[in-house]
């Protein structure tokens, strides 16, 4: 069996349907597609009265065997799977799942489950419950939010409360909260009040916004190749503050002087960051090595391996000895600016 990624994250499709299957690795845009089948099922004469949730992959099989196969007094019937992974679920349920789908009239069904990984997803073990929804209905295999969708999402949040925001600035939000969907909405409901539901720009997003580790050490290495040690160090000391590990820290920075190193390679021979994007983390926000790219001009070839080697360094430090985890990497931030003025 061949699935392939669903053409949004959510339904588009409208029309009432025997059976529903959207499978996301994010709880959210299962919730959100949940939110749209129960309106089509209020738009055909199913009410809350007719409905019946199941949210533990250990419910009553035998209560589902005999609603679906009782004819409600109110008309149709709309049985709902949600809030557990699919994994969960055993091959003796999704059979008789499967059965009731082919034989029950009268009777609708919305899968809305999470899912770990794609690989597990592939498993003969759902395949005919996957073929099932197929045939009698829709099958939603959100295999991964991408930018466009995200991009959807926050026009959409923002509209419903009366703020625009232009495309730029909601791609600079997921630059800076990653991909999680409910933290996307979340932060852009923050925004749109700071604004007093105006306008966000990029001001907002940058003096309220919650950023990921990612972003913040952007940050910081942003300060480092601007030769600007204080802001640098004040940087780090917030995300100290905020509870973030100093090797986690470290971590954070190696990768992104890896990258660095990467994109100045690829760039003496002529290849942009795309390429690097493609070879080595192509699962990953191409900003990641567009921003690397351009930090690749701060720094000599020569400076970018014996910083990665001082990385190394005190990384080894950090687990080996009594000195300060902080003083550590404030002296590993000084050593990698020095380097930078040799450019």
């Amino acid at each position: 069996m061949c699935l392939t990624l669903a053409t949004s994250y959510k339904i588009e499709n409208k029309e009432l349907q025997n059976v529903w299957l959207v499978l996301s690795k994010d709880s959210f845009v299962c919730q959100d597609n949940l939110n749209i089948i129960l309106r089509i099922a209020e738009n055909n004469g199913i009410d809350s009265e007719s409905i019946t949730y199941f949210t533990s992959a250990k419910f009553d099989i035998d209560e589902m065997n005999d609603l679906a196969k009782t004819v409600s007094f109110f008309g149709d019937r709309l049985i709902v799977l949600k809030d557990f992974n699919i994994s969960d679920l055993s091959e003796e349920y999704i059979e008789k799942i499967c059965d009731n789908i082919n034989d029950c009239q009268g009777t609708h069904f919305a899968i809305v489950l999470t899912y770990d990984d794609d690989k597990s997803i592939n498993a003969k073990k759902y395949t005919k419950l996957i073929e099932t929804a197929q045939n009698n209905g829709i099958a939603n295999i959100i295999r991964e939010i991408d930018e466009k969708f995200l991009i959807e999402l926050i026009f959409e949040k923002a509209k419903s409360l009366d703020t625009t925001i232009e495309k730029e600035v909601a791609r600079y939000i997921i630059q800076s909260v990653g991909k999680n969907a409910n933290l996307i909405v979340h932060e852009v409901e923050k925004y749109a009040a700071a604004c007093n539901y105006t306008k966000i720009d990029k001001l907002i997003v940058d003096s309220i916004g919650v950023k990921t580790l990612e972003a913040k050490i952007f940050d910081i290495i942003d300060f480092i190749c601007d030769k600007k040690p204080v802001k640098a160090l004040e940087n780090l000391n917030l995300l100290y503050s905020q509870g973030t590990d100093e090797i986690a820290v470290l971590g954070a920075l190696s990768t992104s002087f890896i990258d660095i190193h990467r994109c100045k390679m690829a760039k003496s021979k002529g290849y942009n960051f795309k390429t690097v994007h493609n070879d080595f983390e192509k699962r990953s926000h191409e900003y990641r090595y567009q921003k690397a790219m351009a930090n690749s001009n701060k720094f000599t070839e020569k400076a970018l391996e014996e910083i990665i080697e001082l990385m190394l360094k005190t990384d080894i430090s950090l687990k080996s000895t009594s000195i300060e985890k902080r003083q550590l990497i404030d002296i590993l931030i000084t050593q990698i600016i020095v380097k930078g003025m040799a450019v």
